[in-house]
């Protein structure tokens, strides 16, 4: 049951960070003035192809046996700054702190970049009628580096949730089914989460929550998969809460103003 659970919500969480990672992928190709049909084939294949970047990443994680092997006595390793006395820490217990150091600073990116956006408003560039090479090459290129840095959110959160060495195939199957999700439900998805911003800003903080956990048991210590599912469902009962307490509101508002028009004529 717990293995279920886990597998769950990696598949929403995966699909949930793929939302940024698909919407790159869509503005993107549109630059490049694709016809429909090819526009459609060329997004599918880089959602799949990215999907296989973090398959391939787990991969990597998976047969590196020397991760197993005891850190070295050094101060300049920062996750002994905050690891009890006496706990042996691997080069894994690195690599899961260095995984919540990056998954944390991408969040705060995000929440920044977000508060810009709302202040600031999306910036919308002229578009050029011509898909040279160069420009083809510009886009792939571009696509490349961030799907890098989309995946290692979601393969520290796949380690977060699930366990590498017992769970690998069950990680690998909620990778691809999130992909799928992605391919036929990216267009709802992203109209659903234009509509309720403070949905973007709950994924952030279930990441800030990925990152905590990551940092914990980087530490040595031990923070448990069920406490960080409880956690996740908490945020996202309170979403949901805000959600309709904001649909509330806004007919109140709308009873409101017709009442006030009524009133006046």
């Amino acid at each position: 049951m717990d293995v279920f659970l886990s597998f769950v919500s990696l598949v929403l969480l995966s699909a949930g960070l793929g939302i940024d990672n698909g919407l790159l992928i869509e503005f993107s190709l549109k630059s490049l003035n694709l016809p429909e049909k090819k526009h459609l084939l060329w997004r599918s294949v880089a959602l799949v192809l990215a999907a296989l970047l973090r398959i391939g990443f787990l991969f990597s994680l998976s047969l590196l046996s020397f991760l197993e092997n005891p850190l070295p006595e050094s101060n300049w390793l920062p996750n002994r700054w905050f690891a009890h006395e006496g706990v042996e820490l691997t080069w894994m217990s690195l690599v899961l702190f260095a995984g919540g150091l990056i998954i944390l600073a991408m969040a705060m990116w995000e929440y920044y970049h977000k508060f810009r956006e709302e202040l600031e408003g999306p910036h919308t560039k002229e578009q050029s009628s011509e898909t040279g090479t160069l420009k083809i090459a510009a886009v792939v290129g571009y696509l490349a580096l961030m799907n890098i840095l989309f995946s290692l959110d979601s393969v520290f959160a796949a380690v977060a949730i699930m366990d590498l060495e017992t769970q690998f195939w069950w990680m690998v199957a909620a990778i691809l089914i999130a992909s799928g999700i992605m391919i036929f439900c990216m267009i709802p998805l992203s109209a659903i989460v234009a509509k309720n911003k403070h949905f973007g800003v709950m994924m952030l903080s279930i990441l800030a929550v990925i990152a905590t956990k990551l940092l914990v048991d980087g530490t040595g210590s031990h923070f448990s998969n069920g406490l960080l599912i409880f956690i996740i469902c908490v945020l996202l009962l309170n979403d949901a809460a805000q959600a309709m307490i904001d649909k509330a509101a806004a007919k109140r508002i709308a009873r409101t103003a017709t009442a006030a028009e009524n009133a006046s004529t």
